[in-house]
């Protein structure tokens, strides 16, 4: 076990989940679901976009493989949904006008895409085997980690959004968008390095 590979990725797996951003999002679309089911809704959620997860990290990089999409491909795919993610994160603000649904939330929106993206998908696709210290162990410890932290946060949410100013947590999303952009222009320069040797 590569202690400080598992907590990395598992910050940037949190950061792409963005749990604070989706925070005022999930509250209200939880606003008529019957407050003694906040909880089990949210965790029934939480636990699909897991095994969503769980999927791709296990069987991703093979079903692109299948498609014939190369790791360099894929990387510069990622890094490109990890930019354009980080800058909608900069750029947006928590006061932003929802669709809002009085049926109880199954799977979309919460579990995907807000848990679980496109971004979430592309990173953990590409996950093993980037690096020597990215085995499959190191990555399944690092996603539930940031499972497990994204719940602590979500399941606590409406004492957070209590005590948190709507201004911090537009911060917080926006530096966390900040350090995504950096992350995705590494991922890109690598996967075009690896696709065209640069």
């Amino acid at each position: 076990m590569n202690f400080t590979f598992i907590y990395s990725t598992a910050m940037l797996l949190l950061m792409l989940t963005d749990p604070f951003g989706n925070l005022p999002v999930f509250i209200s679309t939880l606003k008529h679901v019957p407050k003694r089911r906040h909880l089990r809704v949210l965790f029934r959620e939480l636990c699909i976009a897991l095994v969503a997860m769980i999927f791709a990290l296990t069987f991703g990089h093979s079903f692109f493989g299948l498609l014939q999409i190369e790791g360099g491909t894929l990387s510069i795919a990622g890094g490109l949904i990890l930019l354009l993610t980080g800058i909608k994160m900069v750029f947006s603000t928590l006061a932003e006008v929802k669709e809002e649904t009085k049926e109880e939330p199954f799977i979309v929106p919460m579990a995907i895409p807000l848990i679980c993206g496109p971004g979430v998908i592309a990173i953990l696709s590409t996950l093993c085997g980037s690096t020597p210290e990215a085995t499959y162990p190191n990555c399944l410890c690092a996603l539930l980690l940031a499972w497990a932290i994204q719940t602590a946060i979500l399941c606590g949410g409406h004492r957070i959004a209590r005590r948190l100013d709507r201004r911090v947590l537009n911060a917080i999303e926006s530096l966390m968008g900040l350090l995504l952009v950096c992350l995705a222009v590494g991922l890109l320069l690598r996967g075009i390095n690896q696709t065209y040797g640069l």
